[in-house]
């Protein structure tokens, strides 16, 4: 319970398998991470102890685990919906032993909080991303075609996107949403069409779809870092069986499969124009609701 210099907050992965408590001071700024996983991820942190976490629902045996590099720290995240939750490092100096991702808290507008900078980079050796083999995406409606590769984290599913070059002039969409499951996994979206990417390890990829949106999120099996936002693979008929709304968004998004920005490798999100913020995705239907 918490104390008068405390405050109780309550988190959870999209699914809701995993719910948590946990009582420290009240905040309005997080950790924002540099290195090679957070920043593929978007994870933003607040340190709590260790004691301070109550686990209401699941347990940390449900969730996957990640480690890289020395293994010093473990990054655990829901398999289902691939929300990423905690950082736990038991060998880390006190106070900084378990970090969490206030994106995954309730009531919580990542979009409100000051952003400390946490230079994680400069700990071990440099990242180096698995390097992409595959074939470059055709893209036929690009007219000044540049190429990004990128990755998940450890490798297993990597990626080339052509399109225009993704610097302040960019004309196409970049997007961030409120919606749910866009605000709790800190996706950008990189508007492309299905043409302009190709995925390489595409049987490492898993799938999260919810609600009736006829959509899914993909995400890597291993290191759960998030790819990609597509359209189920549905009939024509089955589609329409779908809510009226709910189709139409299948329908518009069936010429389109959004890339997470973060996942380029090496890119600087502060190159490309700033993401637009779209806060009318509150209100799709049916409405989240916190667990």
């Amino acid at each position: 319970m918490a104390d008068s210099n405390t405050k109780t907050y309550r988190g959870n992965c999209h699914c809701a398998a995993f719910v948590y408590e946990v009582d420290i001071p009240e905040f309005s700024s997080a950790g924002e991470c540099n290195c090679s996983i957070c920043s593929k991820k978007g994870v933003l942190w607040a340190y709590a102890p260790p004691q301070a976490l109550r686990v209401v629902k699941g347990s940390e045996d449900v969730l996957s685990t990640y480690k890289f590099g020395t293994g010093f720290a473990a990054h655990k995240f829901c398999p289902t919906c691939a929300t990423p939750l905690m950082c736990v490092a038991p060998g880390a100096p006190p106070g900084r032993q378990l970090a969490l991702n206030v994106r995954a808290m309730q009531h919580v507008n990542p979009w409100n909080l000051e952003l400390t900078p946490l230079d994680g980079a400069s700990f071990g050796n440099p990242y180096k991303p698995t390097p992409y083999t595959g074939p470059e995406p055709p893209a036929s409606g690009v007219t000044n075609p540049t190429t990004y590769h990128g990755s998940c984290h450890c490798g297993a599913v990597t990626l080339a996107v052509k399109t225009e070059p993704l610097d302040k002039n960019y004309p196409g969409s970049v997007l961030e949403c409120a919606c749910s499951i866009c605000s709790i996994n800190g996706y950008i979206w990189l508007y492309t069409a299905r043409d302009q990417i190709v995925l390489q390890g595409e049987d490492n990829l898993g799938k999260y779809k919810f609600g009736n949106g006829g959509l899914e999120k993909t995400f890597c099996k291993t290191c759960g870092v998030n790819i990609t936002n597509q359209t189920l693979d549905l009939s024509e008929e089955e589609a329409k069986a779908l809510p009226e709304k709910a189709y139409k968004r299948w329908k518009y998004m069936s010429d389109w499969r959004p890339v997470n920005l973060r996942v380029l490798d090496g890119f600087d999100l502060k190159a490309v124009k700033t993401p637009e913020k779209l806060t009318h995705g509150v209100n799709f239907e049916p409405k989240y609701v916190y667990p």
